[in-house]
């Protein structure tokens, strides 16, 4: 088991087909991911990280799919700050989603199935936002206090 994640900073990056088995997929390397780095898979961080990720693929596959391009998933640690840093970039542009239409509460007195994605998002995490892409897309990000392992899990001061 790996402890490095809060030692040091760590990416990793990959691109998914923009379908729900394209989502689930990022899901699951994100937690393999931290897993491999001494995350349990039933931690509080791991499980807040599987949470972003799953919601921010899905929004991605719908917009990626519309363009028949890949979406690119990225989690950066960062030990200076003691941060995880989530990204998803879609080839779509701002104009299908923003923080703002994201935080507008739902047209449907809460029954609405679109955006509550971001809104869970935004509940569980320190920070979030969308920057758009010059030549069209964004990147979507949130960002998660990283807790110092040893403090985090018994048995491993």
């Amino acid at each position: 088991m790996n402890s490095e994640i809060p030692t040091r900073s760590d990416v990793f990056a990959q691109r998914f087909s923009p379908t729900p088995r394209g989502a689930r997929l990022a899901r699951l390397l994100v937690v393999e991911h931290l897993a491999h780095h001494g995350w349990p898979r039933d931690h509080e961080l791991t499980e807040t990280a599987e949470l972003v990720v799953g919601e921010l693929a899905a929004n991605a596959v719908i917009h990626a799919a519309e363009v028949r391009a890949d979406f690119e998933v990225r989690m950066i640690s960062d030990a200076l700050n003691r941060t995880l840093r989530i990204e998803v970039a879609d080839p779509m542009g701002l104009g299908r989603v923003g923080p703002a239409q994201a935080r507008q509460p739902a047209a449907h007195s809460g029954m609405s199935e679109s955006g509550r994605g971001l809104r869970i998002v935004e509940a569980i995490t320190a920070a979030w936002g969308v920057d758009p892409h010059p030549a069209g897309g964004k990147t979507v990000w949130a960002v998660i206090p990283l807790p110092v392992l040893a403090e985090a899990l018994p048995g491993r001061a």
